[in-house]
């Protein structure tokens, strides 16, 4: 039995402010996140407040699976539920500069191994010209056959790389190796190690889920 009390829990989740509409016909207004809106209708069923939801399944911290590139990839509910938590490779690269490049060598000294999740984020002060990862650095997340990424303040591709089929996101979804998606304060992180969990919703069709991701840091 996993004693919780040897461990601190990290949230690393965007909080989510929805717009809704009451029954009543108020509406309090919600918070867009990065531009894209998410909202909820108020109704009653069962004698109980419910809601329907309307929103883009990539917004927040969310986690993304093969569908996304591929008709005949995997979805959300048929991805391997295992490849969503695991031990973590926490990978710390605040020293970047601004635009600077993570190898794959960096990968390879922050103790990436076969079989790990890896967590790798880069000072909050270069977000608006931030760190990437090379074609090499992801082709060599690829052949040591990670479990799942996710990472903060980096890009995916190098600068200038169209998004969509053929950068560093779909190369790793289209090798089977998911992401965790808009993960948040990755900088929380004190140990080289962590156990990491992102478990997506058992929804089929999609190509990405809402999650609630944390991560157990050893006390």
């Amino acid at each position: 039995m996993i004693d919780l009390t040897q461990y601190r829990i990290i949230d690393l989740s965007y909080e989510l402010v929805p717009g809704e509409r009451k029954i009543d016909g108020r509406y309090l207004w919600g918070e867009p996140w990065g531009g894209r809106p998410i909202e909820v209708q108020e109704f009653s069923g069962y004698n109980a407040r419910m809601h329907f939801i309307q929103g883009q399944t990539h917004i927040g911290t969310h986690v993304e699976g093969c569908y996304k590139y591929s008709e005949t990839g995997a979805d959300m509910a048929s991805m391997p539920l295992e490849s969503y938590l695991g031990e973590a490779a926490a990978c710390d690269f605040t020293a970047k500069k601004p635009g600077e490049a993570v190898t794959a060598e960096d990968l390879r000294l922050a103790g990436v191994k076969t079989g790990d999740i890896v967590l790798a984020w880069a000072s909050r002060e270069t977000a608006d010209n931030p760190a990437y990862l090379t074609v090499e650095a992801t082709q060599w997340l690829i052949e040591t056959r990670i479990k799942l990424l996710g990472i903060e303040n980096i890009r995916y591709s190098p600068p200038g790389t169209p998004f969509g089929m053929g950068d560093g996101d779909s190369k790793l979804l289209l090798a089977g190796i998911p992401i965790a998606d808009a993960v948040h304060g990755l900088d929380q992180i004190k140990k080289k190690r962590v156990f990491f969990i992102a478990l997506p919703i058992k929804l089929h069709r999609v190509t990405a889920t809402w999650t609630r991701a944390i991560a157990l840091e050893e006390i």
